[in-house]
């Protein structure tokens, strides 16, 4: 029977009142253990949040659950399986605990313990997963540290009972918490013991988290790092290449315009196709350049006005040349009277434009492509377009080629990626459009493509802010 079950005459007779005084006595402190554990885990969850540094949150794990729980010394180690070892990450330890060891010049942070196989206590926590405890702390530093030593901070510390937890993720041990009591573990009732199970579970979670964070880190520097080598090996390999390049395609030029003298129609026939693909491969090297100024922070940009239209009429005067021998027809439209002054690289501007076109000749087997150049202003809300301060000179080039699948070009202007039309012609890097766009997004403007579906032809787009009057 409890005693708020009790009638008021059972409870204050004498035989009954001091049996009474205990229960409440007794609940009260159950509930002063409840309250105090349930602050310590909202501290031990707090901590949890606040830092994810390994070493970091086991000190202050331990700190925590050493001075709540009034206890010696608490430690935390991980367990490395491939080394049996237990390698101490904190221990908070009592200010007598620290005095004695001060004295004996031990300090447990400096002890790995292995191999743990060879120590049953520490092998049932660890290899058996299960929560073991012991009056003797030979049983886990003996073999490291002198007996003698040993017993006396156990003395001095008034340690009664270390009781060892083993960290458990996915039934996997990933460390222990070992905690030093200075009174029996037998001794503490239900509440106690549930506390330090809490703490021990809390601790669990915590530290694995800090150790994904921890090898996320580790794997993101080591990504960087390798980025890093990536950049400066396309960086070199592509300046290596430049110079027999550029030889090349010299002499290539030099057998073709006959400076040693006439040659075979078959003989020219193949140095025209080497002068072709090492112009091709001459652009390759120039884009993984750029790409490698680009990634590094180091592409410079020399700003001044030009007119965009000017360089686009004599790019599509140039590519024609080509289109025509492949049947294509190239037409070039300007805006008569409009000003399409820009403010950029024109140099860097060309390379994207040079490249929109050069795509349209390469993915159209005949056909028709057309370049424009035109001013547009700021659409409003009845979708016209009108002249205004924001206005932006727009380049496009239009063909009737392969066109473009509509999951192909969400994708079209990352780098090395390639349309299905790279199986028609095998040259390209695939870094050409993702220069444009970033080239583009450097002069604060954009590119585009658009494509009503495969066979139906293909438009590219340039937008750039217009010059300011």
């Amino acid at each position: 029977m409890g005693i708020f079950s009790r009638s008021k005459k059972e409870i204050e007779s004498p035989g009954n009142l001091q049996e009474v005084t205990q229960e409440i006595y007794k609940r009260n402190l159950d509930l002063a253990i409840v309250n105090k554990t349930l602050s310590l885990l909202r501290k031990l969850y707090q901590i949890s949040l606040l830092t994810l540094d390994p070493a970091e949150l086991s000190e202050r794990i331990s700190e925590s659950v050493r001075t709540d729980l009034n206890m010696e010394v608490v430690g935390i180690f991980s367990f490395d399986e491939n080394k049996d070892t237990l390698e101490p990450f904190s221990f908070s330890k009592s200010a007598r605990l620290m005095e004695s060891m001060a004295r004996l010049g031990i300090l447990f942070h400096d002890i790995n313990i292995s191999p743990v196989k060879g120590r049953p206590l520490l092998k049932e926590t660890v290899y058996g997963g299960v929560s073991t405890m012991t009056t003797d702390i030979k049983d886990i530093w003996g073999g490291d540290l002198a007996d003698e030593k040993l017993q006396t901070i156990t003395q001095q510390s008034h340690i009664k009972t270390v009781v060892l937890h083993p960290l458990i993720i996915q039934r996997k041990v990933i460390g222990i918490l070992l905690l030093g009591l200075n009174r029996d573990y037998t001794s503490m009732n239900d509440h106690e013991c549930d506390s330090i199970k809490s703490c021990v579970d809390v601790t669990a979670v915590a530290l694995d988290k800090a150790y994904l964070y921890k090898a996320l880190q580790d794997a993101n520097e080591k990504l960087q790092s390798l980025d890093k080598l990536k950049t400066e090996f396309l960086s070199l390999a592509s300046h290596q290449l430049r110079s027999p390049l550029t030889a090349i395609r010299g002499y290539a030029s030099m057998l073709l315009e006959g400076s040693f003298g006439a040659l075979p129609t078959e003989s020219k026939e193949a140095v025209d196709r080497i002068n072709e693909s090492s112009r091709n491969l001459a652009m390759i090297v120039e884009d993984l350049l750029n790409v490698t100024k680009i990634e590094s922070g180091g592409m410079k940009y020399e700003m001044a006005p030009f007119n965009l239209g000017e360089i686009v009429s004599d790019a599509s005067r140039d590519m024609a040349v080509i289109a025509n021998k492949k049947g294509i027809i190239l037409t070039y439209t300007e805006e008569k009277g409009i000003d399409h002054v820009v403010v950029g690289d024109k140099e860097k501007i060309r390379q994207i434009i040079l490249n929109f076109i050069d795509n349209s000749v390469k993915y159209t087997k005949d056909g028709t492509i057309e370049v424009k150049v035109k001013k547009v202003g700021r659409a409003n809300m009845d979708g016209a377009r009108h002249e205004s301060a924001d206005s932006k000179i727009l380049f496009s080039v239009q063909d009737s080629g392969m066109g473009i699948k509509p999951e192909i070009l969400s994708t079209l202007f990352n780098k090395f990626v390639r349309g299905e039309g790279s199986k028609m012609n095998g040259s390209g890097s695939g870094l050409g459009l993702y220069l444009a766009k970033e080239i583009a997004q450097a002069h604060h403007g954009r590119t585009w493509a658009e494509s009503p579906g495969p066979n139906l032809g293909s438009t590219f787009y340039l937008e750039l802010d217009a010059q300011n009057k």
